[in-house]
């Protein structure tokens, strides 16, 4: 949690939820909204504001603000906040035909992913309510932009919004984000598997490429780099930019990849590994 993130990370710790507040703002992910425009139950159904400080095996430190979607639950059905997401076997096979045909292999990773896609909700509003030092940080970074929507609860500062775009624990952010990312590669010639909705294939100069993703991981293959180059320039077209961030790109014979490192370096053969995950998970959860 923020609180204890920034009690063991410090100032990096801060410096990230600062950046991530200041990312939320500037893409316009809300907006503040009086508690006069509001009806009682669109305030009943207010999202609380989560924010989470994580250091990552590179040694770098991310901090995500999510929403707690759990009030949406009463009135969004199943079907319309279920999304998809690549099987772990049609990452293993896919994988496997890779390391087969000796395809170039190419992972990214969409920044923002969730915050870049646009809520249409034909006149409902969906609100968010943010409290305390996440308040204080959004005064700072934006002086004059919310000062007049704060309320109090005790001595607890209190901001309510109106959600614009999708934002991660809200019900229905995964299920829109793939909406868009699949309607984006259908317009450059990939058709997506029938068998698997989160595997899509095209023919560039007569061989096959194919994308696998979860959400914004995205592993693209290829046996041409040059069409992966392509397709990364594509990504970064679509979801990138100098001031809000990157798509991250990682090349080479060995992937960090939805908990598995695969390792390509053996000509023909896939070794997928999860010791770091397994590692990671005994750590956070040791048996007593």
């Amino acid at each position: 949690s923020s609180k204890q993130g920034i009690k063991k990370f410090g100032k990096k710790g801060i410096d990230a939820a600062n950046k991530e507040m200041r990312q939320l703002h500037d893409r316009v992910v809300f907006e503040p909204i009086s508690i006069d425009e509001m009806t009682p139950l669109e305030r009943k159904r207010a999202m609380e504001s989560l924010i989470f400080l994580n250091e990552k095996r590179d040694e770098t430190f991310k901090a995500r603000m999510c929403a707690n979607g759990s009030t949406q639950r009463s009135y969004i059905s199943r079907e319309e906040a279920t999304s998809p997401t690549a099987a772990s076997e049609s990452i293993i096979i896919t994988g496997v035909i890779d390391a087969k045909q000796k395809r170039d292999v190419l992972m990214l990773d969409i920044p923002n992913a969730f915050v870049q896609t646009k809520i249409a909700l034909n006149g409902d509003k969906i609100i968010m309510k943010i409290r305390g030092q996440l308040v204080n940080i959004l005064l700072e970074i934006c002086a004059g932009v919310y000062d007049e929507y704060i309320l109090h609860e005790g001595k607890q500062k209190i901001l309510y919004v109106r959600m614009l775009k999708a934002l991660y624990g809200m019900l229905i952010s995964s299920i829109l984000f793939y909406k868009k990312f699949k309607k984006g590669i259908e317009s450059i010639g990939f058709e997506v598997n029938p068998y698997d909705i989160c595997v899509a294939n095209r023919t560039v100069n007569g061989k096959q490429q194919t994308v696998t993703w979860h959400v914004d991981d995205l592993k693209s293959s290829h046996v041409d780099p040059k069409v992966n180059d392509e397709f990364a320039q594509w990504c970064e077209a679509t979801y990138g930019s100098d001031d809000l961030g990157h798509v991250k790109v990682v090349r080479g014979k060995v992937h960090d990849y939805l908990g598995m490192i695969m390792d390509f370096t053996q000509e023909g053969a896939l070794k997928i590994d999860m010791k770091y995950y397994i590692e990671g998970m005994l750590e956070e959860f040791p048996y007593e």
